[in-house]
């Protein structure tokens, strides 16, 4: 038991802000989610004299390998209120991205955040597909050992006192969901190598794809920002009890944390 507290200690101090982050920016890019390939005609109305045009072979936004077909790209800033920038591929001369600039800065916040996903690393796909995968799956193990943790306190009757017993109750009322999500983030990594059906297990799981959720859009909506929130709230709980562990290092014991 010693050991299991210290390994989750000190996995704490390395995950919570990432947890915090995670759970921070599933919200935003809930209702923000990353602009996606999508094919439409060159518009006539553009403005000649205001647009910029700029041949790229990939960006932030055109990164993904569902753009390989189209490079060369062009991209074309309308200068308009909006911000918008559209993409034009090089092999059949139609629109395959639109973006606005409210949309690329909340992916910012969303999307790009969540999946650690700055263009020169997710450029490189191995490197980017290998550090979500390992951070997934320590960020599991390390949930799974506190909700271990937290059930063997409550068996032996050890209470816990101040920020410790709402980090506890936290834990242990969201646990499924948290070790669900974190999970699903695996999965999603996982390209059906050890489960044939993961896309299908990781969309019922991250964002909660399943009846009667996926019939009623305002109550799945309602489930995740709340869940989310939660989340927030638990691992930031995680990172005020783990701060006295930077300043002090091992000396300071988490019974000593309130």
């Amino acid at each position: 038991m010693p050991l299991l507290a210290t390994l989750h200690r000190w996995w704490g101090v390395a995950f919570c802000l990432l947890f915090i982050m995670w759970f921070a920016s599933g919200i935003v890019m809930h209702f923000v989610p990353l602009p996606a390939r999508s094919e439409r005609s060159v518009p006539r109305e553009i403005a000649a004299s205001r647009a910029s045009t700029e041949r790229i072979d990939y960006d932030q936004w055109t990164v993904a390998g569902d753009f390989d077909r189209d490079r060369p790209l062009t991209r074309i800033a309308l200068d308009d209120d909006a911000g918008t920038e559209i993409y034009v591929s090089a092999k059949s001369g139609k629109v395959v991205l639109t973006t606005t600039r409210n949309v690329r800065l909340l992916n910012y916040l969303g999307s790009i955040a969540h999946w650690i996903y700055p263009t020169t690393l997710r450029h490189h796909r191995a490197v980017w597909v290998a550090l979500i995968w390992c951070l997934s799956l320590l960020a599991t193990i390390g949930a799974a050992l506190g909700v271990l943790i937290g059930f063997v306190r409550l068996r032996v009757g050890t209470p816990y006192r101040g920020l410790q017993s709402w980090h506890h109750f936290f834990g242990l009322i969201f646990a499924p969901f948290l070790l669900a999500w974190i999970f699903s983030g695996f999965l999603s990594m996982d390209d059906g190598w050890l489960l044939p059906r993961s896309d299908g297990l990781f969309r019922a799981l991250h964002t909660l794809d399943f009846p009667p959720l996926a019939s009623h859009p305002w109550l799945r909506t309602s489930v995740i920002v709340g869940l989310c929130l939660c989340g927030c709230a638990f691992s930031l709980t995680g990172t005020v009890l783990a701060w006295p562990l930077l300043r002090n290092g091992a000396r300071v014991s988490i019974d000593d944390v309130t």
